[in-house]
């Protein structure tokens, strides 16, 4: 019996540990370094995007005391090898490290949004990338 109330708060915070890649601070949240956030696909496609899986972000700092975290762009391209006639995906830098704030989606659960700290607009709205199988 004391050894599944010892086993039980493993399995259940395990699984919770994955999740705490987001971290509530007062108005904004901080997003932990390394994390890659990606655009939802299905709201993308929705708004009319052509290949929605193609852009992605990358953390690259921790917060700053004013509340921004600096991202890079990275883009998806698929590189044709003439000589053995296969294609590969390659992650190529689509914008070099800027300055955004991330909140969470009142709309959207479970998503952020990242915003302009120039004019304070929603530049993206994202969630973290799905692992591909």
């Amino acid at each position: 019996m004391i050894m599944y109330l010892l086993l039980l708060p493993i399995l259940v915070g395990y699984p919770m540990a994955g999740l705490a890649q987001f971290t509530d601070k007062g108005d904004s949240v901080e997003v932990e370094k390394g994390t890659q956030l990606c655009s939802n696909i299905k709201m993308e496609k929705a708004k009319g995007s052509l290949d929605p899986s193609r852009i992605f972000w990358r953390v690259t700092s921790k917060m700053r005391s004013n509340g921004t975290q600096t991202v890079a762009a990275f883009a998806h391209e698929k590189v044709y090898d003439s000589k053995s006639g296969d294609t590969s995906i390659k992650e190529s830098l689509y914008q070099e490290d800027y300055a955004t704030f991330f909140k969470r989606d009142p709309e959207h659960k479970g998503m952020l949004l990242m915003i302009s700290p120039q004019d304070g607009r929603v530049e993206a709205i994202v969630e973290i990338c799905e692992k591909k199988k």
